[in-house]
C-alpha cells in the first residue's frame, strides 16, 4: 500500500494530538508509521494506521514516548555539563598546585601557572558549579 500525501498530513497530526510536539520525534515516528504500512500487504488505510499504532504501544505510547526522548536530551546535556565541570576543576588545581610549587621552589613560569590556574578557577569552574547546583536544586524542589 502506497501512502499518499494527505494520509501522511494525517498521520502527522494525530501524532501531534498524542502528544509528540518535538518537530524531529515526529518526522521519525511519521517515517516508521509510513513504512510499516507500506511494507505490509494492508488493502486498507485505516485499519493499516489502527495496527501500526498498535505496534508502536499504542496512543498513549506516543505522549510515553515524547517524555523520555526530552528527559534523554537532558541527561546527555547534564552528563556533557558535568564533565566539563571536573575537567575545569581539575585542570585550575593542576595549575593552583603546581604553579604554587613552582612558587615555592622559584622555578620560572610560576606566575603565569598562578594565574591561568585562578582564570580558569573563576571564569570557567565556579560558574558552571553554581549554575549546575542551581538547576539541580531547582529540580529537587519540583520532583518533592
Amino acid at each position: 500500500m502506497i501512502i499518499t500525501d494527505d494520509q501522511a498530513a494525517y498521520i502527522a497530526a494525530n501524532l501531534e494530538f498524542y502528544g509528540v510536539v518535538q518537530q524531529e520525534l515526529r518526522e521519525d515516528l511519521l517515517d516508521h508509521i509510513c513504512t510499516y504500512i507500506e511494507n505490509d500487504t494492508f488493502t486498507d488505510f485505516e485499519s493499516a494506521y489502527k495496527e501500526a499504532i498498535l505496534k508502536f504501544g499504542g496512543h498513549h505510547a506516543m505522549a510515553i514516548l515524547q517524555q523520555e526522548t526530552v528527559i534523554m536530551l537532558m541527561l546527555k546535556k547534564n552528563v556533557q555539563l558535568q564533565k566539563t565541570i571536573y575537567i575545569s576543576g581539575f585542570v585550575a588545581g593542576f595549575c593552583l598546585s603546581t604553579g604554587s610549587l613552582f612558587k615555592i621552589m622559584h622555578w620560572p613560569f610560576a606566575s603565569i601557572l598562578l594565574l591561568l590556574g585562578f582564570i580558569i578557577l573563576n571564569v570557567l569552574f565556579m560558574p558552571l558549579f553554581f549554575y549546575h547546583k542551581y538547576k539541580t536544586a531547582d529540580k529537587k524542589i519540583i520532583s518533592s
